[in-house]
């Protein structure tokens, strides 16, 4: 009877805080998505009440953000498309997302929040101070970590930019037929709205509940290898991999949207982590100090604990270093034991702004992965994707040309 009271509380917390950080928007909302699927930072049924977050519920008003639309061309919506549903379909963290037609076809489109770039300022105005007690002593550079943050944050409200890095991944995977990315339609898109093809499909939740184990297995594997590829192929990761930014049409491809949270990466960094990576998998432990000499991350040799940081990275590629694993929550909990203040390395690290990306996507992807519970043959698509030359995603670059939007393939009905 008790644990049922408790998670009955866990689970009323859970709705309570969804629906505050719901109304709040911006970087409070964006804090509560992550917590949504980040296994450990929440009882299980506080995550599940915050999935709502996902797709969002309280939309503002439709005067407010068709006023945006009016600000953005001129022009409102009803202008603007063949027709314009007043109805959100998704309530996200910055914008919220509309149906419409545009020239005969279904779009969506993500308008921004009225005043948002304001709010984000006072958030990352407070958080760069409380950064600087957080990391007193210690190799972190606290304030240029929280910089890097608001940069990133910063840039998903620049719709145009988010519309470019759109395209580029819509071209590095238009010749695949197991993954898909919606196209953006830059000649209805400003910096504040942003217009792509519509995209029919499952949701997460909806793919978790009919899928059989075999099709869990195909998407767990596809969802990995898009990650995987994006950093150690095209040196540029969607960081950003919340359930709600996936989409299962019914032909059996993967669709992913909403490439706000862009993250692009030097060379030299990827080919760093790449060859340790490789060491640590392939299980060569002689290889290993001088692996982690070469990501720069060492702030110096004395009193670093090697064997610990061996242990710790073992674990965060441990389903890459079997043939057959499956990942659990269990598994994404325990990493949390290593990142915990009495990890003595964590001072002796110089963490360079970017790889805070890169752990936010793998971890992500990890608790993603551990709601799908099945066995999957990690390690057969990370070598596969190891032994890829790499091709940045700058080469993959369409200069804004859009097509038509009957070439655009399925689109987005949800994002940030």
């Amino acid at each position: 009877m008790t644990r049922r009271k408790e998670g009955e509380r866990d689970r009323e917390l859970g709705e309570e805080l969804a629906l505050e950080l719901d109304q709040m928007k911006g970087m409070a909302m964006k804090v509560g998505q992550i917590m949504s699927y980040f296994d450990g930072v929440l009882p299980e049924p506080a995550h599940r009440a915050l999935t709502i977050l996902q797709r969002g519920s309280f939309a503002v008003p439709f005067t407010a953000m068709s006023a945006v639309v009016e600000e953005a061309f001129g022009a409102p919506p009803e202008a603007l498309f063949d027709s314009f549903e007043q109805a959100p379909v998704a309530s996200a963290s910055i914008g919220q997302v509309y149906r419409a037609i545009w020239k005969g076809a279904p779009v969506a489109v993500k308008i921004q929040y009225p005043s948002v770039r304001t709010t984000i300022d006072a958030d990352f105005s407070r958080l760069t101070a409380l950064s600087r007690l957080a990391t007193l002593g210690a190799a972190v550079d606290g304030p240029a970590i929280v910089n890097e943050l608001r940069s990133t944050f910063v840039s998903e409200c620049d719709y145009l930019l988010e519309g470019e890095n759109q395209n580029a991944f819509a071209a590095a995977f238009r010749e695949r037929d197991d993954v898909f990315v919606p196209r953006a339609l830059l000649e209805r898109t400003r910096a504040t709205v942003l217009t792509t093809a519509w995209c029919d499909g499952s949701s997460f939740e909806e793919f978790l509940r009919a899928a059989t184990t075999a099709q869990k297995q195909t998407m767990a594997g596809r969802l990995a290898r898009f990650a995987h590829e994006s950093f150690f192929v095209l040196a540029c990761i969607n960081a950003d991999p919340h359930p709600g930014n996936y989409i299962f049409p019914a032909d059996g491809r993967l669709a992913l949207i909403d490439f706000g949270c862009v993250r692009h990466f030097d060379p030299s960094f990827v080919a760093a982590e790449r060859r340790l990576v490789g060491v640590v998998i392939n299980d060569r432990k002689h290889q290993f100090e001088d692996a982690m000499r070469r990501t720069g991350m060492l702030s110096g040799t004395s009193g670093f604990d090697f064997d610990l940081h061996w242990r710790m990275l073992r674990h965060q590629w441990e389903p890459y270093c079997s043939d057959n694993y499956r990942i659990t929550s269990e598994y994404v909990r325990k990493a949390m034991a290593f990142t915990g203040p009495s990890n003595p390395n964590l001072r002796r690290l110089r963490i360079p702004p970017p790889w805070v990306w890169l752990q936010r996507l793998q971890w992500g992807l990890h608790s993603v992965l551990a709601r799908l519970d099945v066995d999957v043959r990690y390690r057969d698509v990370l070598c596969d994707v190891l032994e890829r030359p790499a091709r940045p995603i700058d080469s993959y670059a369409t200069g804004g040309a859009i097509g038509s939007v009957s070439d655009q393939g399925a689109p987005a009905d949800e994002g940030g």
